[in-house]
């Protein structure tokens, strides 16, 4: 089975006093106290979505991008990270590059809906 690689870009702000940790190019989100816990998070959601796109056949599942706001938020941010996120063997799945930015202003977010 060939392996899927993927450069990512993520980045972190507060929202109601958590930190969310956004995924650009799949539009996911994950979230706890800190930084880390938020991280954490993404990384299983980052994973469950993969699985159901190769359970499902479905790659329109997989690549589904962010709202142009959370864009202008990553831009905007301070670097943080670069590296990768270990996703384990299964799934075949190999991220190339990771991104990680912390925006430093009011999540832009509660102003969109």
């Amino acid at each position: 089975m060939p392996k899927f690689r993927l450069t990512l870009r993520i980045v972190f702000y507060r929202e109601s006093g958590r930190w969310i940790a956004h995924c650009l190019e799949m539009n996911l989100i994950g979230d706890g106290r800190t930084q880390a816990e938020a991280l954490a998070s993404l990384q299983t959601a980052i994973t469950v979505q993969f699985r159901a796109t190769l359970k499902y056949g479905n790659a329109a599942n997989l690549f589904c991008p962010a709202d142009p706001v959370v864009f202008q938020m990553f831009a905007a941010g301070r670097d943080v990270a670069r590296g990768e996120i270990e996703f384990g063997s299964q799934p075949p799945l190999e991220v190339q590059s990771i991104e990680i930015r912390r925006f430093g202003g009011t999540s832009a977010l509660s102003k969109v809906a």
